[in-house]
């Protein structure tokens, strides 16, 4: 007697998704979530960080495509966290968008290696025009790399 092979059983090349990977420096936990939300919604990958020291071992492990970095922090300038990034080859080029509800901080920030400016309270329209400026958006579901996974039923 012939039983034909489960199609559970077969596996066959399918698409996996790689999203861009954004970091968040922020030390306000209600702020973080909201961000982290916004950023999952966009589609990336987010990362999270409270400390500057956090972030700054956090970017030299996974090298974010981006950061999102509130100024103030508990335990460095925002900017002295900018200067340390900047002296990691890998990281020169990540594009950083500075945080602050001080306006005030907006040139400093673009002078010492920011690359954008962002006041808080942040419009979250306004947060995901400026991520999308330096990150190309993904394609539905982000970039693709072959993978081998089951097939569903159809």
């Amino acid at each position: 007697m012939f039983v034909a092979a489960s199609p559970w059983r077969v596996f066959k090349p399918m698409v996996q998704l790689e999203r861009q990977t954004i970091l968040v420096v922020e030390k306000q936990p209600n702020y973080t979530q909201l961000l982290v939300k916004q950023v999952l919604f966009a589609g990336f990958r987010p990362l999270v960080a409270v400390t500057g020291e956090g972030g700054i071992r956090k970017a030299i492990e996974h090298h974010p495509d981006l950061i999102l970095l509130e100024l103030d922090l508990t335990d460095m300038d925002g900017l002295e966290f900018v200067s340390l990034l900047r002296d990691e080859p890998q990281l020169q080029k990540t594009p950083i968008v500075a945080m602050s509800i001080f306006a005030y901080l907006k040139t400093p920030a673009l002078l010492g290696g920011c690359d954008d400016f962002l006041q808080k309270p942040v419009k979250m329209i306004e947060l995901m025009g400026h991520i999308r400026h330096f990150l190309q958006e993904p394609p539905i579901g982000g970039k693709t790399t072959n993978a081998v996974s089951r097939p569903g039923p159809f």
